[in-house]
């Protein structure tokens, strides 16, 4: 979709409407307004490009969720964009705490995961998880093994290209592949679902 095709949300009230209903749209453009300051502030703090583009989608992946099960909710003189911003930074601290952490050899006790309370009890969150997976049953073999090892595992793309005897620049245009795939399944397993 180019910059030009992208519909404009007057208000942050449109937009957080606008991605209550999977509009598709408003997920292209919350990437396409969130996305590059991320990018150039992952760069500026130990990162790259790749790093930039895998911490958003766990951060946006994240932030949807959270959306979709009511954990989130718009709040007056919130911009959407800087709550999505927050979410990826959470996501990029943890990630250099964590590569931290492997160079001394220890592994972490627990993980903080922002607004995971309760999770257990959340009937929304568990219905959210079961389309998730039946939208993974979908997904061709690699592709899923690719998913799974990547936003599961947490396996790096150097590890996921090892396990699959790949360049590292292929599988990240796999995972990308593989990942709007596997939207694309969501969409329509809660379209069918009436969800």
């Amino acid at each position: 979709m180019s910059v030009r095709s992208l519909p404009t949300f007057s208000t942050d009230l449109d937009l957080y409407n606008a991605l209550r209903r999977r509009d598709e749209k408003a997920y292209h453009f919350l990437y396409a307004e969130s996305f590059p300051s991320f990018r150039h502030w992952v760069l500026t703090h130990n990162g790259a490009a790749m790093d930039a583009e895998d911490a958003f989608q766990k951060g946006l992946l994240s932030f949807l969720l959270n959306l979709e099960t009511g954990r989130y909710e718009l709040q007056s003189n919130t911009r959407i964009t800087t709550v999505v911003f927050e979410y990826c930074k959470r996501v990029w601290f943890t990630e250099l705490k964590s590569a931290r952490l492997r160079m001394r050899g220890t592994i972490p006790d627990a993980v903080d995961m922002p607004d995971t309370a309760d999770v257990a009890n959340d009937l929304e969150r568990l219905e959210l998880v079961d389309v998730v997976r039946q939208s993974l049953g979908q997904l061709k073999d690699e592709c899923r093994k690719v998913v799974e090892w990547f936003y599961i595992e947490e396996l790096s793309l150097r590890e996921i290209a090892e396990k699959l005897g790949m360049k590292e620049s292929s599988v990240k245009s796999k995972r990308y592949q593989c990942t709007e795939k596997l939207k694309e399944y969501y969409l329509q397993t809660t379209k069918r679902l009436g969800l």
